[in-house]
């Protein structure tokens, strides 16, 4: 785990302190918003949501509801990820060295876990 001080370094000739880094955060919820899943910009699960209504659908449920939010939170923080490269001027072919998702590929899994109920 990092704190915002290792992020940068000091230097104690210069006039201003720089600005910490930009914390982003991505979260997702399911259709109807009763679990949710944030992750950070380096995937790591930041935090949860889960309401009374998600608890009463039992742990089996809930449990795999969590499971596949975060999937689909890891894959968005690294989609943010293809973005910064991307607006950054990186050539497609580095990004694709990566392994990056697509936001279609994004698309396409978060319909294959919700299916029918994300509409």
């Amino acid at each position: 785990m990092t704190d915002t001080y290792d992020d940068y370094e000091l230097d104690p000739d210069a006039d201003e302190v720089p600005a910490a880094p930009r914390k982003t955060i991505h979260e997702v919820f399911n259709p109807e918003g009763t679990v949710g899943v944030a992750c950070d910009r380096d995937g790591e699960v930041v935090g949860m949501h889960i309401t009374d209504e998600a608890r009463e659908n039992g742990d089996v449920w809930l449990a795999a509801e969590i499971v596949n939010l975060a999937k689909l939170a890891h894959m968005q923080s690294r989609v943010g990820l293809r973005r910064e490269m991307e607006a950054k001027g990186t050539r497609p072919y580095t990004i694709d060295s990566f392994g990056l998702p697509t936001e279609a590929a994004y698309r396409s899994l978060e319909n294959e876990i919700f299916g029918t109920r994300a509409q």
